[in-house]
């Protein structure tokens, strides 16, 4: 009976053990749950601010605007014929090309005319003025080559295959590039056989970005480095293929490139040579004054409407309206309830700066999530501590104990 009386004793005291360490386990778990949000919490804040900065390209409306007058950056996608060789795709009838680019140029023009009673118009890319600039543009679109660096005529580097982006217009001023040497093409056209190269594609040519003066050879064509920029270097844009190899030349020289020869192409009098309007236009991008909100969207479609025809749901014609699109409401309306945010599209061509901006955008909406989920830990993890040490200091407990005073009293004199 003795022993018995001892272990029951004894699983008493360990039950009672156990229940006092997960008691005080229990009342440490909200603790936890709240430390463990509060570093989520600003985790999330620290990674969305990082992809923001990492998106440089997509701010050049906040730079270049005026105290007086908003802008807005847009872009303008096109369909085009994809070539085997690499050269530069062709035209479609449904999509952009110089021509179609030099016609939106002039409406565009018009409009901004219009909108500030004909003054200041913009310096013109595609001639030269001396008026103030109002408004700026460029296009592009892109080749695949083999590169030869060298320095005095002793090759330095080769590359089997690089990015080969053809440029016209403010195409600098659209991108803010961080220059490691020199600088870029003209607006104008300048030196047409001028070329600058991304920071990877220096290195593996001439194992140094200061090689300001150095030659790359492409498919026949000697060009001169004028300069070397950086295009980003976080986890996205190494994604996203940013820092693949890459050089820019101006937009004429596509069309020499594709034609195998370092003679210009308007020199070509064969039927079937490459020329310049027979290239397709991959991305015009435009910084519009935006006095009121989403002006400068509607007169881009208005021209687009009036230059080629087009109309909302275009497959072979997408503008993206890059200002303020890692807002909050935009990706809202873009990724929820849950969608793909780009349907529609997926034939179509898009830059690397397009690439990375689209996974900055679900990079954003997932560390959103992310510190919307933390905030709701901690505030319920933070209610559940202030209830549990005083909820006893309320009114209401400290009424129920009265009361419970006042009966027990009672039923003693019963």
């Amino acid at each position: 009976m003795e022993i018995r009386t001892k272990l029951k004793n004894y699983a008493v005291r360990k039950w009672g053990d156990i229940c006092r360490h997960t008691h005080y386990a229990l009342l440490g778990i909200p603790f936890a749950f709240a430390i463990g949000a509060l570093m989520l919490g600003v985790a999330s804040v620290i990674r969305i601010n990082q992809v923001l900065d990492g998106q440089a390209f997509q701010y050049a409306a906040e730079q270049y605007e005026a105290s007086s007058s908003n802008y807005r950056q847009l872009t303008v996608l096109s369909s085009s014929l994809r070539q085997d060789d690499g050269s530069a795709p062709r035209a479609t009838s449904e999509g952009l090309s110089a021509q179609k680019v030099q016609q939106l140029h002039e409406s565009l023009e018009l409009i901004e005319r219009s909108n500030t009673g004909g003054m200041g118009a913009r310096q013109n890319n595609f001639g030269s003025s001396n008026e103030t600039a109002i408004w700026k543009d460029c296009y592009s679109s892109t080749a695949f080559y083999p590169a030869i660096g060298s320095i005095n005529g002793t090759e330095t580097g080769s590359l089997e295959r690089c990015e080969i982006v053809g440029v016209s217009g403010d195409y600098a001023t659209i991108h803010p590039f961080r220059y490691e040497s020199g600088g870029f093409l003209s607006p104008e056209g300048g030196d047409r056989y001028a070329i600058v190269l991304n920071t990877q594609m220096a290195w593996n040519l001439f194992h140094s970005f200061q090689v300001t003066g150095a030659s790359v050879t492409i498919n026949g064509s000697v060009y001169q480095v004028c300069g070397v920029v950086c295009e980003g270097d976080d986890a996205i844009a190494e994604t996203t293929g940013v820092t693949d190899a890459r050089a820019y030349i101006c937009f004429e020289q596509l069309a020499n490139l594709a034609n195998g020869s370092s003679v210009p192409s308007n020199s070509f009098d064969q039927e079937n040579a490459v020329t310049v309007d027979s290239l397709a236009v991959m991305s015009y991008e435009v910084l519009l004054q935006d006095p009121i909100d989403n002006i400068a969207y509607n007169d881009l479609v208005a021209a687009m409407g009036e230059v080629l025809g087009y109309s909302e749901g275009s497959k072979d014609i997408q503008i993206i309206n890059n200002t303020g699109r890692f807002s909050a409401w935009k990706l809202w309306k873009k990724y929820f309830p849950l969608k793909n945010a780009y349907a529609g599209y997926d034939g179509m061509s898009v830059p690397f700066y397009e690439r990375s901006a689209r996974l900055a955008e679900q990079y954003i909406v997932f560390w959103a999530e992310v510190l919307v989920a933390s905030i709701v830990v901690l505030i319920v993890a933070g209610c559940h501590i202030y209830v549990t040490f005083h909820g006893r200091n309320t009114k209401h407990a400290q009424q129920d104990e009265e009361d419970e005073d006042e009966i027990i009293p009672q039923i003693q004199r019963v």
